[in-house]
C-alpha cells in the first residue's frame, strides 16, 4: 500500500494515508515503518484508540504491534527532501529523469511533507516548521526542473 491507497471495507472505500513513522521500542529498538491513517486522521488518535496492537508495514512485512512495547513514535524527516542542493537530489531523481517522474517525485514528496499534513498527523510545531522548510526546497527544485523542460511535440 502507497500514500493515499484505497482500502476496500464491505461497500464503501476508506481512502488512508501511509505515514512513514520511527517506533522506538520499550527495549531501546528501533522499528522504522509505515502506519496507515484515515485522510484526515492523526498519529495521536491512532495510539490512543481502543486497540491493542498497531498496524505497522515495515519491508513490505505487515506486523501488529502491541502498543505497550511502544515507547516514543516520531515521524522522520524525509531524506529526499533534506540532501544537497541538485533539484535531482532534491526531489529524489537521477539526473535527467523524464518530467512524467519528475511530476510524480513532486507530487509525492508534496504530499508527504505538506506541513498542513503534519500538522494534521498532531506533531509538533518543530515538525511543521521543518516541513514547511522542505517545501520551499521541493517546490524551488521543480520550478527549476520545469524552467529547463523541453515541451512535447505536439
Amino acid at each position: 500500500m502507497r500514500l493515499g491507497d484505497n482500502v476496500y471495507s464491505s461497500s464503501r472505500v476508506v481512502q488512508r494515508n501511509a505515514v512513514p513513522v520511527e517506533i522506538v521500542l520499550n527495549d531501546g529498538g528501533l522499528l522504522r515503518g509505515k502506519v496507515f491513517l484515515p485522510m484526515q486522521g492523526r498519529i495521536t488518535d491512532l495510539l490512543n484508540d481502543d486497540r491493542q496492537f498497531l498496524p505497522v508495514e515495515t519491508g513490505g512485512e505487515h506486523l501488529a504491534l502491541a502498543k505497550s512495547a511502544i515507547r516514543q513514535v516520531r515521524m522522520p524527516p524525509s531524506h529526499a527532501a533534506t540532501k544537497g542542493k541538485c533539484p535531482y537530489s532534491i526531489l529524489g531523481l537521477r539526473e535527467g529523469a523524464s518530467p512524467e517522474d519528475i511530476k510524480r517525485a513532486y507530487r509525492e514528496l508534496s504530499s508527504a511533507n505538506h506541513p498542513d499534513r503534519v500538522r494534521g498527523a498532531g506533531l509538533g510545531e518543530d515538525l511543521v516548521e521543518f516541513a514547511t522548510e522542505n517545501m520551499i526546497r521541493i517546490n524551488s527544485a521543480y520550478a527549476q526542473l520545469n524552467k529547463g523542460a523541453v515541451p512535447h511535440a505536439a
